[in-house]
């Protein structure tokens, strides 16, 4: 996606430029609130540094884009606009050497063609400065392998060392094979430079260890030792090279290590990294959080040190770089807080002077924006839920089996149940894994009778409910609370019929499913919990949920339907075979039907013309008006009827003839297939039939043929297709893909839409017949909902990671993602999204924040939704024009985070407040839990704690400033502003 730069965001990459450039500061911390695009603004910084080194003749421009996972440097690499980038797998800092000489081979032809050569390398701390992490990657040793075999010394020994760096791993030859010829292309001059790096660097006792392993073998820990101490070798070589012009940081309080002095590897790598010798090496932080901004008198450390306090000197110490800077600021920073404790304020002014200077000093290496936030967080689904005696049950039962096998075995104390573990999950025993508590009592059971004498309903699901759709309660008061407010507390709710989220803004009126309030006001839900156990057990109840309202109901009147866990004969499965007339982007209908000429009517009325337009079409063909009516539910005749009137001549029309449904099958097609939807977007026949792919292989999935076979009674799978069709036509599928299409700000789908439809994953899960046997898990299907919980770092996990990200910013399933802390930073999930549930409460007002700055970003749904009810009227608008609309009316004095982040609701009628939607927090909470306190203190601190910004001892700050009783604007005018859109907007 490639957001256009917005005004405030310009403005703050000015204002960074200018610190660079004018005021000699070579570290800059962003810290807008989250969700406002710090992403873009450093992308506009890059555009403007490369601007300047190109002014000053710079031969070369590099970047390193450096975040705290694979996931982010995923998702927001190719926003940062530069094209010449590594992929996340090949980013290790033992493998630059390699790009940067291969950048560098490119630089001549570029600088021929008038261009200053450039390179954005992205790394990730978790693996790139790790070297005490096992043995790096495959691709990494391959590179080694290849420059250590040249050398001399390993020369007579090539085959041992290959083997001994392999670690046994697949296509090994292959890799081998890659960079030789990427060294190759290096020429001679690379090579002497590495190999006499390597001299200086590569100790004869590593060199003669690493020979005797490789020929007399050795354990898994010596072999790891000497990899590693080469991955550091190779990555001191890299940093040697690397001469960066910028270095970007993105959430870098995730790793704020690397900021401090140290003896480890990271440290000492990170040293060097940012050394003040590379005084042409520019630096920006990327952080809404870059420090904890907020501390409570509880944790405070023992001895009263204040960690957030510290955090903030630490981060400011690294920013102003130099003791002389540094005193200056503390000194004057000090100053500040000492009058901002002052009891006895009678007259502000000096307090106002000293926020000012302080201000002025944080604002030469700090720039934060912030959105205001009124009306858009509605907060009625915090409220308790009902105590459930299963509640109770497991609490009692899990206590009573732990109690029991602790006697049995003295050496077995398993002491209490935690009573967050009861509180957060049902059927504990079942999604506990990888736990130690879990891990104890297997390990006790199977040297026990207890399971025979113990009732563990409460604890663990039953296989023979699963398999046979029984229904199975939700165990728990909050489970069943979610389960309410997703499907009905009697099945009410409609939520399992949909396949994808119904459109902001829908092109007609279809009766029926998508016309109710329900589908208008639909969303998907991200979950966040404290505990992995709890997305595992969401994703897990929620798809069982779905699937007992869809195949449940189906196996009430045909007990022998089954969602068979086999491949083949799978229920439902490929219905909708290749090629079909689903996938045929055909132009001529593609035409037939326009939705704006057709905005706001009935869909039967809509159909009607439609049908009328095609039989108009047919009669004035040639070849069709001699064409025999006959017979009907012939797909592969009503798609070769769509090539004709294209224009294709068939071989042989003996056998042609129209069907009796052919008129309704191709209105429909006309008005909603996914193939002519596609079509009339991009106007490219490969794209369309490649979006007409994905979304019919949604169709093809078990558990969207059991939804079809419900609402359209199960007919015959030769009817399948004209029930899909209907449900793409009331679906509005057109509308849908259009504003897909807005938020990828692209006509061309097909790829996105491709990565974007993922298939059922399974999660394995103990039952009453599993626990503590080597009897197979059960294995549970998640789809409606799904876990975002892998925190490994490989190839596979950051392809699937991307892919749910993916998939969660698309209007189709999965419709709930449930995960940790994994998930709460630095990735959006807000294109759907407009509902969040905190499972379990942060413990930091900012956690809390970050958590739903997930969903509140720039045109998340609620509002995309809210300028579609603003500004629809009775003439069609294309997205861009509702938008349009919006800020013409709306922006006024504000910043372009009107209308695109923030609506100023107070400008708008109580006609129009009443119609807004708004981002839900939902909150459930056990009655007279201390939850309810601890949510209450993280509401009233959210507005107060921006004014204890790196002070000591916050919370006695609050209640002093509670004391006062300030006024509204008094609070404004004693608020730290570090917006450079509001200062330039003051001069």
């Amino acid at each position: 996606m490639s957001q256009d730069i917005k005004d405030f965001q310009r403005a703050t990459a000015e204002r960074i430029l200018h610190i660079y450039k004018d005021l000699g500061h070579r570290r800059v911390l962003l810290a807008d609130e989250v969700g406002l695009g710090k992403t873009f603004v450093a992308r506009q910084v890059i555009q403007l540094v490369r601007e300047w080194h190109k002014e000053m003749n710079d031969d070369f421009f590099k970047v390193v884009y450096i975040c705290s996972n694979a996931n982010i440097a995923d998702q927001n690499i190719k926003k940062l606009g530069i094209d010449n980038c590594m992929s996340i797998s090949e980013s290790r800092p033992s493998m630059q050497h390699l790009h940067i000489k291969l950048a560098e081979k490119r630089i001549t032809q570029q600088q021929d063609e008038g261009n200053m050569p450039e390179s954005i390398i992205p790394l990730t701390p978790s693996t790139s400065f790790r070297f005490y992490s096992a043995q790096g990657i495959a691709k990494e040793r391959a590179l080694i392998c290849n420059i250590l075999c040249r050398m001399d010394r390993f020369a007579a020994h090539q085959n041992e060392v290959a083997n001994f760096l392999s670690c046994g791993v697949k296509h090994w030859q292959e890799l081998i094979n890659s960079y030789d010829s990427s060294i190759q292309q290096c020429g001679e001059d690379y090579l002497q430079e590495i190999h006499k790096k390597l001299q200086t660097k590569l100790s004869n006792e590593t060199a003669n260890q690493l020979l005797e392993f490789a020929q007399n073998g050795c354990d898994y820990q010596q072999r790891s030792s000497i990899i590693n101490t080469l991955r550091r070798i190779f990555a001191e070589i890299s940093i040697d090279m690397l001469d960066p012009d910028l270095v970007v940081m993105d959430e870098f309080q995730r790793f704020n290590s690397l900021l401090e002095q140290g003896e480890d590897e990271q440290s000492m790598l990170a040293n060097k990294f940012f050394d003040d010798k590379r005084s042409n090496t520019k630096i920006l932080l990327l952080s809404a959080t870059p420090y904890k901004p907020y501390s409570t008198l509880e944790e405070l450390n023992t001895d009263g040190k204040d960690e957030h306090y510290n955090d903030f000197l630490k981060v400011m110490d690294f920013l102003f770089a130099t003791k002389d800077k540094t005193n200056q600021f503390q000194l004057i920073w000090q100053n500040y807080s000492a009058t901002l404790k002052r009891t006895d304020v009678v007259d502000l002014e000096p307090l106002i002077t000293a926020k000012n200077s302080a201000e002025e000093q944080l604002y030469s290496v700090m720039c934060r924006t912030e959105r205001f936030n009124r009306g858009i967080i509605n907060d009625d689904q915090v409220k308790d839920v009902q105590v459930l005696p299963e509640d109770i049950l497991s609490f009692a039962e899990c206590q009573k089996l732990m109690d029991c096998l602790s006697e049995e075995n003295p050496n077995t104390r398993l002491g209490n149940v935690p009573m967050e573990y009861i509180k957060s999950s049902p059927y504990l025993l079942s999604f506990i894994d990888k736990y130690k508590l879990k891990e104890k009592i297997v390990k006790a059971l199977q040297q026990s009778d207890a399971k025979k004498h113990h009732k563990m309903d409460t604890l663990l699901l039953s296989k023979s409910a699963i398999n046979k759709y029984r229904p199975i309660k939700a165990g728990s008061g909050k489970l069943k609370y979610l389960h309410d407010l997703i499907f009905g507390a009697h099945r009410e709710k409609k939520a399992h019929f949909f396949l994808w989220v119904p459109a902001s803004y829908p092109y007609y009126k279809a009766e029926g499913l998508f016309e109710t309030d329900e589908a208008k006001s639909f969303s998907k839900i991200l979950l966040f919990s404290s505990w992995e156990m709890v997305p595992r057990m969401i994703s897990v109840m929620l798809s069982y949920y779905e699937e007992f309202y869809t195949f449940g109901k189906l196996r009430e009147s045909d007990k022998q339907i089954r969602y068979t866990s086999q491949k083949k004969n799978r229920y439902g499965e490929n219905r909708l075979k290749a090629d079909s007339l689903l996938e045929y982007p055909c132009p001529t209908l593609a035409s037939i039907f326009s939705p704006a000429d057709f905005y706001g009517e009935e869909l039967s009325t809509i159909r009607k013309e439609i049908k009328q337009r095609i039989q108009q079409e047919l009669a004035e063909h040639e070849l069709l008006r001699s064409l025999p009516q006959r017979g009907r539910n012939n797909a592969r005749i009503i798609l070769s009827i769509m090539k004709i009137l294209d224009g294709e001549t068939p071989e042989d029309v003996t056998n042609l003839y129209i069907p009796s449904n052919a008129l309704d099958v191709l209105t429909n097609i006309a008005i909603a297939s996914p193939a002519v939807c596609a079509y009339r977007q991009s106007g490219n026949n490969e794209d369309a039939q490649r979006v007409a792919k994905a979304v019919i292989s949604v169709f093809n999935k078990p558990e969207s043929a059991a939804i079809i076979d419900v609402l359209y009674s199960k007919k015959s799978e030769e009817d399948y297709y004209e029930s899909v069709l209907d449900y793409c036509a009331v679906g509005n599928l057109q509308a849908v893909l259009d504003e897909y299409a807005h938020m990828l700000e692209t006509n061309f789908l097909g790829e996105s839409i491709t990565d974007a439809i993922i298939g059922t994953s399974n999660l394995s899960i103990d039952t009453k017949n599993s626990l503590g046997k080597e009897e197979k898990k059960q294995q549970m299907r998640c789809h409606f909902a799904i876990p975002f919980i892998d925190k490994t770092i490989t190839d596979k996990s950051v392809a699937r990671s991307k892919n749910i990200r993916m998939a969660f910013n698309a209007p189709f399933r999965p419709f709930v993602l449930s995960t940790t802390s994994i998930g709460q930073e630095g990735l959006d999930f807000h294109w759907y999204a407009r509902k969040i549930v905190h499972w379990n409460l942060p413990s930091n007002p900012v956690d809390l924040e970050q958590r739903e700055g997930r969903i509140n970003r720039y045109k998340c749904l609620a509002i995309r939704r809210n300028v579609a009810k603003l500004y629809s009227n009775e003439t069609f608008h294309t997205w861009d024009e509702l938008f349009a609309m919006g800020y013409a009316e709306l922006k006024g004095s504000f910043s372009d985070i009107v209308p695109y982040w923030c609506l100023p609701t107070e400008q708008l009628t109580s006609k129009q407040r009443e119609k807004l939607e708004r981002i839900e927090r939902i909150v459930p909470l056990y009655p007279l839990s201390r939850d309810r306190y601890k949510y209450q203190r993280l509401i009233n601190v959210l507005a107060l704690y921006r004014m204890t910004l790196g002070q000591p001892r916050q919370e006695e700050l609050l209640n002093l400033l509670e004391n006062m009783h300030l006024s509204e604007e008094q609070l404004k005018e004693l608020t730290i502003d570090l917006c450079p859109y509001n200062k330039q907007k003051r001069m």
